[in-house]
């Protein structure tokens, strides 16, 4: 069975969004966003709502084996200058060690490829050391750094600014998909 028959990223219904805001909820994961505080059932509803009314905004469940592990979320989509910003989080405790480099190489091939974007853009908290890690596993590069930024726990941190462009990823995947081929596969 090949990767792709493995790993998928579906729409979210609302029968997922209990799974998603318990997800979202966890301290592990506020941590690591821009917004920390609990988030409210009708908040979540409302979030959901808007995004399904949004050309600019896609969110999908990532899924390996027929399991939920997380959630990838790709925002202000530009598809004139075929851009995008995304942002990501493996929600489940159970994730097998590399998920989230499985969730990436899904993710990006689903954003280059089937969305038609030349770029992706991320911006990813100075403590989160996991995802900086990541995106420069995946071939990201670090294009800024916003100082002292936001506030976090009474301190200012800084934000890293990484982006991707589709020819780097191509250069980059095979790479990436032999390194899962031969843990996952």
């Amino acid at each position: 069975m090949s990767l792709f028959q493995k790993a998928k990223l579906m729409d979210i219904k609302e029968t997922d969004l209990q799974l998603i805001l318990d997800w979202r909820n966890q301290e592990s994961i506020r941590k690591v966003m821009y917004n920390s505080d609990i988030i409210l059932l009708d908040e979540h509803i409302r979030w959901f709502e808007s995004l399904r009314k949004s050309e600019k905004a896609i969110s999908k469940i990532f899924y390996y084996e027929n399991i939920p592990f997380g959630v990838i979320n790709i925002n202000q989509i530009d598809k004139t200058n075929k851009k995008c910003e995304w942002g990501f989080y493996i929600g489940n405790k159970n994730a097998p060690r590399g998920m989230g480099t499985v969730l990436g190489f899904i993710s990006l091939n689903y954003i280059f490829d089937d969305l038609s974007m030349r770029k992706v853009n991320a911006e990813v908290l100075s403590m989160n050391e996991k995802s900086i890690s990541l995106h420069r596993k995946l071939g990201f590069t670090q294009e800024g750094l916003l100082r002292k930024h936001i506030i976090k726990d009474k301190n200012y941190i800084d934000i890293y600014l990484f982006g991707l462009l589709q020819e780097e990823w191509k250069g980059k995947s095979d790479y990436i998909k032999s390194v899962i081929k031969g843990r996952y596969l």
